[in-house]
């Protein structure tokens, strides 16, 4: 039997680019003829473009502080030579410049601004001072427009996405939780803790972005939702942190049933273990298994 496969070509974003970098050009070409202007706005757009806007106005800022250190370095190194900059000099400023942005903490700014730093230094012009100062201008066009472009049209919203992650980590748990309490095999737990992170980051994400989300698609729901599968996860490491495990209560294993897991009709036989044992394991597991039933019924009213 064939499946059929899609082929996502180009998302969102994609077009969001294309149609920024079209509107940058478009609105330059209309003011100026030069084509270096025409390409620092478009390069603007298409730097300045991310997933969600304060993303692309961290990108936008950060390219306007390259540029306007590739400018200042630019301009001080013609002042210094009006001439041919020599070689070292040449090498020495892209040096600087590159333990400028690292101690700034901005080290993808640092290819922009030695570019503009050459640019303005190896090839000079009658008015450096006059083309740099528009070289920032139109640089800031296309960040300004890719700003708007990424504003207006259907802003970053990834609620989808972490519901969607929700329900991966709160439908794998269940199945690691049988392995150890059933099985008494250890289950590799690197997965669930992947998918946490994940879902930390895309809460960060999500309130990025909060500005722009409708007045009842709040984040403290989703948080609260974080927070269950956090602590799901805590104490399901905490029952295989244990030396030995105790024996399984009715109550816990009625629980454990409900929720789709295979236990043996005869029950799991005694184990060889103390009363405290027993009791710590069910204390974990009854705050695991309430936790898992929160978490649905917190995840039904999203």
């Amino acid at each position: 039997m064939k499946t059929k496969t899609k082929f996502h070509l180009f998302g969102l974003r994609v077009i969001k680019t294309a149609l920024a970098v079209t509107l940058s050009v478009m609105l330059v070409r209309q003011f100026v003829t030069d084509s270096l202007s025409v390409f620092y706005a478009a390069f603007g757009a298409l730097i300045a473009m991310d997933t969600t806007f304060s993303k692309s106005l961290m990108q936008g800022l950060t390219q306007l502080v390259g540029v306007l250190a590739g400018t200042v370095f630019g301009y001080v190194s013609v002042l210094l030579f009006p001439g041919a900059t020599p070689a070292w000099l040449a090498g020495l400023g892209v040096l600087l410049l590159i333990v400028l942005c690292i101690s700034m903490k901005l080290p993808f700014t640092a290819s922009l601004s030695c570019i503009i730093f050459l640019s303005a230094c190896l090839t000079p012009t009658d008015d450096i001072l006059r083309d740099s100062l528009f070289r920032l201008r139109d640089t800031s066009v296309g960040v300004g427009i890719a700003l708007l472009v990424n504003v207006t049209i259907r802003p970053y919203n990834n609620k989808k996405r972490i519901l969607s992650l929700l329900t991966q980590l709160r439908e794998l748990l269940p199945k690691e939780l049988e392995k150890i309490v059933v099985q008494e095999q250890f289950p590799d737990l690197q997965p669930c803790v992947e998918l946490l992170r994940r879902i930390d980051r895309e809460l960060t994400l999500y309130h990025s972005q909060r500005f722009f989300h409708r007045k009842n698609d709040e984040e403290a729901p989703l948080r609260g939702c974080y927070r269950l599968a956090e602590r799901m996860l805590q104490e399901l490491e905490a029952i295989c942190g244990m030396d030995s495990l105790g024996d399984l209560a009715m109550e816990n294993a009625a629980a454990m049933q409900e929720l789709g897991m295979e236990l043996p009709e005869a029950g799991i036989p005694a184990r060889k273990c103390t009363r405290h044992d027993t009791i710590v394991m069910n204390y974990h597991l009854e705050k695991l298994l309430t936790a898992y039933q929160y978490l649905g019924e917190l995840m039904q009213m999203q």
